[in-house]
């Protein structure tokens, strides 16, 4: 329920007229707000379907937009004024009235005067309420537009106002992005090469006799006769 009323909301904002085209019902100046807007959960849940504003008896009502006045008369023992603004409809009570149902009204048209009686309040008061179709909203957002569609962006300066003390952001162009290109292909190549040049200038690995092969005895010290050597030198015809 609050998703849907935060959306008419905003739809209302969207479709309704200008800031200009509202004010509010009581004054200048802007009337306090004794019990603010509470929509209910349910259809017919609890809840206070409008704002209650502080009024003196007899303060002159009015129009808070232009459109038709829809109804004029008492109801349940208080006068009650409504106005149709397109799609929107503002009420307003208790109101003694003093338009009828079918004039056409402008923002600040006197609509009628507050009447003496106590209500629902415990002082005199107004209550101020907005519809869209069979939705409650808030019609203190018909005067406090506080809801923005979009981000507010600064306007952006021109060139010939640009402050020339500001040091200007470094840009990129194709020479240079083909200068970048070109330094990191030739740090490749350069990695290749010593790479390729290194695995050839390293020393192979050292070769493990195989199993099974003799190695050749070693050769005595200098000064030392080989017995077994001239042995065999002997017995060599």
């Amino acid at each position: 329920m609050t998703l849907i009323t935060s959306f008419l909301t905003c739809l209302v904002i969207i479709g309704a007229p200008g800031a200009d085209a509202w004010r509010w019902p009581l004054g200048p100046p802007a009337p306090q707000v004794l019990r603010a807007f509470s929509p209910p959960a349910s259809p017919w849940g609890a809840g206070h379907r409008g704002v209650d504003l502080a009024a003196r008896p007899g303060q002159p009502v009015r129009a808070a937009g232009p459109g038709r006045v829809s109804f004029a008369d008492r109801l349940a023992g208080r006068g009650v004024v409504a106005i149709t603004h397109g799609r929107l409809r503002t009420t307003y009570m208790p109101v003694r009235p003093i338009v009828r149902v079918g004039r056409r009204v402008t923002s600040g048209t006197v609509i009628g005067r507050v009447e003496g009686e106590r209500s629902h309040c415990p002082t005199t008061c107004l209550h101020w309420g907005l519809r869209s179709g069979d939705t409650y909203l808030n019609p203190v957002d018909l005067v406090r537009r506080q809801v923005r569609l979009l981000p507010h962006w600064s306007p952006a300066p021109h060139p010939d106002e640009r402050d020339e003390s500001a040091p200007a952001e470094p840009r990129m162009g194709l020479r240079d992005a083909t200068t970048a290109t070109g330094g990191a292909l030739t740090g490749m190549v350069l990695a290749y090469a010593l790479a390729f040049v290194w695995r050839r200038a390293r020393p192979g690995p050292r070769v493990r006799p195989r199993a099974g092969r003799l190695r050749p005895p070693p050769s005595p010290p200098p000064g030392v006769i080989d017995l077994s050597k001239e042995r065999r030198l002997r017995r060599t015809p």
